[in-house]
């Protein structure tokens, strides 16, 4: 049973808090809609690790708390590591939330480890799923995995979390053998609606993991609403905050979800360059107007990195001279803003290789991933092209503008380390970023198009 399963082999982590139950559950959930289970019973990827897709990253295959592995028995690939830029920035708003807002030295020390083989070309099959924790910190003994808090989770474990979103509230109490309050649950499923299942599983780990008389509500509000501020109000994990684009290439503030408690206060949202940036060096600001959900249009380059953080708006009688307000106390933070908008890149049809959009400094660019062993690249892309266009809807000469694909630039950068296998290349177009904009590959050069990028900004959810 999924419970039985869960709680009896986590115990162990428990004794720390229910922060790392939380935790655990939103990684598992992730992972578990993004496979497939085949007839033999195999985990199948929809996405390649090796590749660092949703953040994970390579590990290797001499761990001391997980089996060694020999080169042909496949390789381990970690996820979760919030120190690392690429990886905080891939996972989802709902996983990071926690690492923004609350500090502590228990907020990065959960993983999800997949012991990945590859099985064709850009197929991939996890054989192996772990989840793990690193030492306490204060027993300072380095980035190791802590062996008796390592535990592998079975191929029925991940199927009953996809099956989740399939069971009819009133079977709950006679499959698992819990009883939840169904607008407890309904609260949670306004929170974390967004991923199926999600509500439902953490619904069944509070159950177990708090005393029954605390409502399942309270447990999982709690967990996400402590901001660096102190306020420990239950709803401010309600508040989304965000990062879009304009037409023009800059950044988007947008929010949601700001109780009304706060919005009598007077609020401001204010756009930092990333998440280590001084609460001095803000880049734009605007008052919310007293709207719960909205959006302001700054004249900020969209980057990487950028990050909006919800404030009290602080007045005085400057305001009636045409003064701005000043910056109040921090309530809220979102997450940092993904260059590739959290999509991951595009297979190139027939090729050990990969295109991705990304932004930078306001701008178009695209990404190539090229396995390391695919030695003829510029050989076989002799005369292959990429190109930058408006939306998905027009012909292959449609493009705004375009580059071959041997002229573009290496890229070099700490992140090679997390992706041994492959190279990645970079060209930086002079198309200013907008909804929409798509890249697509050509392999001769009147066409035969071989991949495209989903539209910038359509809904990426995983």
């Amino acid at each position: 049973m999924l419970t039985q399963y869960l709680f009896c082999h986590r115990l162990a982590m428990v004794e720390r808090g229910i922060l790392g139950c939380f935790i655990l559950c939103l990684s598992l959930t992730s992972v578990s809609n993004n496979i497939y289970i085949d007839n033999n019973g195999n985990m199948r990827l929809n996405f390649n690790p090796t590749r660092g897709d949703y953040g994970f990253h390579f590990y290797g295959n001499r761990p001391p708390s997980l089996p060694f592995l020999l080169p042909e028995s496949g390789i381990y690939y970690s996820l979760g590591n919030m120190n690392s830029i690429g990886s905080m920035t891939a996972l989802p708003d709902y996983v990071t939330q926690s690492f923004y807002n609350l500090r502590g030295p228990e907020n990065n020390r959960d993983r999800v480890i997949l012991r990945v083989m590859e099985d064709g070309s850009n197929q991939f099959i996890a054989d192996e799923v772990y989840v793990t924790q690193h030492y306490p910190p204060n027993e300072n003994r380095g980035s190791a995995y802590d062996p008796d808090n390592t535990y592998r989770v079975n191929v029925s474990l991940l199927r009953q979390i996809q099956s989740l979103p399939t069971i009819d509230q009133n079977d709950i109490p006679r499959i698992y053998n819990v009883e939840i309050n169904h607008n407890s649950l309904q609260e949670l499923e306004n929170i974390w609606g967004h991923t199926p299942g999600l509500a439902l599983l953490l619904a069944i780990v509070l159950y177990f993991t708090r005393p029954k008389t605390l409502f399942i509500k309270e447990q999982a509000l709690r967990l996400t609403s402590q901001p660096q501020s102190g306020m420990e109000d239950k709803d401010n994990a309600l508040i989304k905050l965000g990062v879009k684009t304009t037409n023009r290439g800059k950044a988007r503030i947008i929010w949601s979800g700001i109780p009304k408690r706060l919005l009598d206060q007077g609020l401001m949202v204010v756009l930092h360059r990333n998440n280590n940036s001084d609460s001095k060096s803000e880049l734009d600001r605007s008052s919310v107007g007293g709207q719960a959900t909205g959006s302001y249009n700054t004249s900020v380059h969209l980057n990487p990195g950028l990050q909006v953080r919800l404030h009290k708006e602080v007045k005085s009688w400057w305001n009636y001279l045409g003064f701005g307000s000043t910056i109040g106390e921090e309530i809220w933070r979102g997450s940092e803003f993904h260059d590739a908008n959290r999509e991951i890149p595009a297979d190139i049809n027939g090729h050990d290789a990969s295109l991705q959009l990304f932004v930078k400094d306001g701008k178009a660019c695209a990404r190539l991933y090229v396995k390391k062993s695919f030695t003829a690249w510029k050989k076989t892309f002799h005369n292959s092209w990429v190109g930058f266009y408006s939306s998905g809807l027009g012909s292959t000469l449609d493009y705004n503008t375009w580059q071959w694909a041997v002229h573009f630039s290496e890229e070099k950068g700490s992140h090679q380390a997390d992706i041994p296998g492959y190279d990645v290349y970079v060209y930086e177009s002079s198309m200013t970023m907008s909804p929409g904009v798509q890249v697509r590959f050509m392999m001769e050069k009147y066409g035969g198009e071989k991949a495209r990028t989903p539209p910038w900004e359509r809904l990426v959810q995983w």
